[in-house]
């Protein structure tokens, strides 16, 4: 199991330098100067300013080295954990980012916490009920629903639940219940993809001999479902999840902007308009280690649910290749 957790954190440390550069590299590939669009916004686009003041500034923000060597002070920064400072606010980075990261989690973990029990609740009523036309509609809904775009059930949310029946705050971040609607709208999409998912592999589990086995012996569906099929048929689901929290921080992007919520989704949007390069690196390392973190814990969490994985070396079953065989069921 060691040889197998270093393996996976040597993997994330790749995964991580590659997003990195990858984010490098976008924003030296899309048009603008950062030190023109921060005189534009200051007003000072239709002044004349002096040659040397502007060399000045660029020499402040560090954009007079060249490419590699920006590259490597970047790196080397957020190595020694100094990412800099902001070229918009001149503010240190690691303040501006521990400001908004607060307002993300609490969206996102809200978010995570309505949507994958509502998500296992449609799986679960969908296989149990004997009704065919409530078990058609509870398998079909979630393929709606993953179907409408983010923004849209937002902007559907604010005007019915905020403004028509005024029962909660639709625009700000402030007060216990400004993260409702937010977290509503993160988690309709988290519940759909999760129903969708674990009601397909619950399907495909029932009819698996064992499940017979165990009807043929008297036992009741419910505790089938409960004992039996969630365990068997949750790893894919599991696997999901991981992959969700990553959309969770994309997602936000559009949540917050749609709220005007102050978080890490509307930090890396004004980020990437004004090219704020130290900002939108630090935010990209530290999705990138959260992801990958949340699936090597996923991972780790396979060898207690599916007995068939081994972390030793030999004939062995990484969970790599038993998800490989819950995607082909």
């Amino acid at each position: 199991m060691g040889r197998f957790v270093l393996s996976r954190v040597a993997h994330a440390a790749v995964t991580i330098w590659i997003a990195f550069t990858l984010a490098f590299i976008v924003l030296r590939v899309v048009p603008g100067d950062p030190v023109q669009i921060q005189l534009s916004r200051s007003g000072a686009d239709n002044v004349v300013l002096d040659p040397e003041q502007v060399r000045a500034l660029r020499a402040d923000l560090g954009l007079d080295e060249s490419v590699l060597a920006q590259y490597r002070d970047y790196a080397f920064g957020l190595l020694h954990g100094d990412p800099g400072f902001s070229i918009r606010s001149n503010e240190n980075v690691g303040a501006v980012v521990a400001e908004a990261l607060p307002a993300t989690l609490e969206l996102a973990g809200v978010a995570l916490a309505i949507g994958l029990p509502v998500g296992v609740l449609l799986a679960v009523l969908a296989t149990l009920v004997r009704q065919r036309w409530i078990g058609g509609f509870l398998k079909t809904a979630p393929v709606v629903v993953i179907s409408i775009p983010t923004f849209l059930i937002g902007l559907l949310l604010i005007h019915f639940v905020a403004f028509e029946w005024r029962l909660l705050p639709g625009i700000g971040g402030r007060g216990p219940g400004a993260v409702v609607l937010p977290a509503v709208t993160l988690a309709v999409p988290v519940a759909a993809v999760v129903g969708q998912i674990l009601g397909r592999s619950l399907e495909a589990t029932s009819r698996q001999p064992f499940v017979r086995t165990l009807r043929a012996k008297g036992i009741g569906e419910v505790r089938i479902m409960f004992g039996h099929l969630l365990r068997n048929a949750g790893l894919p689901a599991l696997t999901m999840t991981g992959m969700l929290i990553g959309s969770l921080v994309s997602g936000s992007v559009v949540v917050e902007t749609v709220f005007s919520r102050h978080g890490m989704g509307k930090l890396i949007a004004d980020a990437i308009v004004d090219k704020d390069t130290p900002v939108v690196l630090a935010v990209t390392v530290l999705g990138s280690a959260l992801i990958v973190t949340v699936n090597l814990v996923i991972d780790l969490l396979y060898h207690y649910l599916d007995p068939r994985i081994r972390w030793s070396s030999g004939a062995t079953r990484s969970p790599a290749t038993v998800r490989g065989d819950y995607a082909l069921t």
